[in-house]
């Protein structure tokens, strides 16, 4: 353990998506079990992320959390509080103050209060309202420089409690020598010789898959004499199952039918990336970008969009190649020059892969949260 005794660290997350941050949770919570703790997730019971925590062996309590004045909310998230007794409150949406922080104060819970952002403001927080829901926060820890930024810019947050700490993989489990390419290759219907090039993520408006389809109808025309495939990972959140179809409609409009396979949520994400040639990251503005360190630890080339938290993990033309966020031309060209120069996209999968292993460690991000807490909990100097 980092310097740390162990505590009651209460996670809570009212998420019903299914992406970065949510994943980020029970990730977290089950090294900070393995290290010792006692951890608890309080999590909506409608989310993805109960049954991910519930399968990883975590004690998970489920309070229909949401709104921004909801008593009821309030009052079950006091009574989860006042049966775990946490020595630390870790929430994972900044919407959740407005429920924790007073049930919080209700319970009697006086330990420190951690918020992680893993998506920016794109208002200004520095109402007295927000001031007082702010001022109960012990530390405010961003998934990215960008989003470090974007905190001290727009909540009412002094800069020293601000402090980055980047997600991190399990490198155990997404390591490319565990899984069998061909055989991957052979359950999706994409012939060994073919060129694959994929996505994963939640299919949400802004995600970009708009211009991953227009850029698949270009590749595909400009190289008739290539076998290309196009592979998208992953469903629709809760609520956007219409936007969802939309774009499955988007495909076949395109003619995309036998080009694009959709393959709905799956579990053997790393199996599926170790299948690509090529993996696009199309979302416009992204918190920080998860599936990229997933792919890259996987040993693909990754083109992705300029967009917030990629700015962490993509040097263009070292550890991926960068494009416009939705322009789909450029995108076109980028998966293009990787797909057309063997030895480049050696390069780069080779480069973002080394990356991820140095700077996305989960241990060494525990480590980094565990001096967090600790330092939350230490009496002022």
């Amino acid at each position: 353990m980092a310097g740390m005794a162990p505590a009651r660290i209460l996670q809570v997350c009212s998420s019903l998506a299914w992406g970065g941050t949510e994943m980020h949770v029970p990730i977290l919570s089950g090294k900070l079990r393995d290290r010792g703790h006692d951890v608890r997730l309080v999590l909506h019971p409608k989310g993805s992320i109960a049954r991910e925590a519930r399968e990883r062996g975590l004690m998970v309590e489920t309070v229909p959390i949401g709104g921004y004045v909801n008593p009821l909310s309030t009052c079950a998230l006091r009574r989860c509080i006042r049966r775990f007794r946490p020595t630390v409150l870790h929430l994972h949406l900044s919407r959740d103050l407005w429920q924790a922080v007073p049930a919080a104060r209700l319970a009697g819970f006086g330990g420190p209060l951690l918020l992680t952002k893993h998506v920016g403001s794109y208002v200004t927080k520095k109402d007295p309202l927000h001031r007082w829901l702010y001022r109960r926060v012990s530390r405010v820890i961003t998934v990215s420089e960008t989003l470090n930024r974007n905190v001290r810019e727009t909540c009412p947050v002094p800069p020293d409690r601000v402090v980055t700490v980047h997600p991190a993989l399990d490198l155990e489990r997404f390591d490319p020598a565990r899984y069998d390419r061909e055989d991957t290759r052979r359950s999706l219907g994409i012939a060994s010789e073919a060129l694959l090039v994929g996505t994963v993520g939640r299919v949400s408006p802004g995600k970009g898959f708009e211009e991953f389809l227009q850029a698949a109808r270009m590749l595909r025309d400009r190289h008739p004499e290539r076998s290309l495939r196009f592979v998208v990972v992953g469903e629709a959140s809760y609520g956007e199952e219409a936007y969802h179809d939309g774009i499955v409609r988007q495909a076949r409009e395109l003619g995309l039918d036998d080009t694009v396979l959709f393959t709905g949520f799956r579990r053997d994400i790393p199996a599926l990336l170790n299948a690509m040639d090529v993996f696009i990251f199309p979302s416009r503005a992204e918190g920080f970008g998860a599936t990229v360190i997933e792919a890259m630890a996987m040993g693909v080339a990754c083109v992705s969009t300029r967009s917030d938290g990629t700015l962490d993990t993509v040097e263009d033309g070292v550890t991926g190649l960068a494009f416009q966020g939705g322009d789909a031309e450029g995108l076109a060209r980028s998966v293009e020059s990787l797909l057309m120069d063997k030895g480049l996209r050696a390069g780069i999968a080779k480069a973002g892969r080394l990356q991820t292993r140095e700077r996305f460690n989960l241990d060494a991000m525990t480590d980094r949260v565990e001096a967090l807490y600790a330092a939350s909990m230490a009496p002022p100097a």
